[in-house]
């Protein structure tokens, strides 16, 4: 036994001398590959056990919505057809130039040659015609005569009555500036700054055609086919008669032409 053993432990250190032991590079990129290996086997596994997780992304203070209007697109007439009512002024029928405002003069408005001519001196006067209606789209075509400055003249609708001036009233100046007014039993109250707008054409011996868009409280501006603005009032939210009116406030005698009107009735 005691030969045997001498034996045993001279071939283990021959074996031992002939074993090439990997480099300790090599050998610890093995050791991390495995440990790499044994924790991905291991969450794989443990995902395939427990529910998919669900990432809750951390509370974050959302923006308050700012609510953006649409606006209208432009020239209504591409959308409504053809008009319910429509005057071509080749007569004065339709107007009411027996029943015009008090104290305006027989010469203020006057028909002829297709037009109704509205001249003015330093007053405020308007037309009504015969028909009413409470939710239309209103337009008419103006020539202007010589103007200056705040010389105006435009639209008025919803108006009850024909000689106590209480309607809205769409105003364009001479320069370029339009505004929307309501007169009541309670005074004139302008309802827009009078902001100018290049889609007015300023000035003397120019064409507008202007268009004002109710229903309900809503207010919608055009001038030629081109969007202006909206308002919302229901002060005057009520059946009444439509027309046109003429202010001169530096040109005595200021005159503008009405050649065309129509309206287009809104459901």
């Amino acid at each position: 036994m005691k030969k045997v053993l001498p034996f045993v432990t001279i071939l283990l250190t021959v074996i031992a001398c002939t074993i090439s032991f990997p480099s300790s590079s090599s050998y610890d990129r093995e050791v991390e590959t495995g440990v790499a290996v044994a924790f991905t086997q291991t969450a794989l596994a443990a995902a395939q056990q427990s529910p998919a997780a669900t990432l809750t992304p951390e509370s974050a203070a959302s923006p308050t919505p700012t609510l953006t209007q649409t606006p209208p697109a432009d020239d209504p007439k591409t959308q409504l057809g053809d008009p319910d009512w429509r005057d071509d002024i080749s007569s004065d029928k339709n107007w009411s130039l027996d029943q015009v405002n008090e104290g305006i003069g027989e010469d203020v408005f006057t028909h002829s040659k297709g037009t109704i001519a509205a001249r003015n001196s330093y007053n405020f006067n308007w037309i009504l015609t015969y028909f009413s209606f409470r939710d239309a789209y209103l337009e008419a075509k103006f020539n202007i005569e010589t103007c200056s400055k705040n010389d105006r003249y435009g639209l008025m609708a919803r108006a009850k009555d024909y000689a106590d001036g209480i309607a809205y009233y769409y105003t364009v100046t001479c320069d370029g500036h339009y505004n929307l007014r309501r007169v009541t039993a309670g005074g004139t109250t302008e309802l827009l700054d009078s902001p100018s707008s290049e889609v007015l054409n300023a000035g003397s011996d120019q064409t507008n055609t202007l268009g004002m868009w109710l229903k309900g409280s809503t207010i919608r501006l055009y001038a030629n086919n081109q969007f202006l603005t909206e308002i919302s009032d229901k002060q005057i939210d009520v059946d009444g008669h439509f027309g046109i009116f003429v202010n001169s406030a530096q040109t005595p005698g200021f005159t503008v032409h009405l050649d065309e009107i129509a309206y287009w009735l809104l459901d």
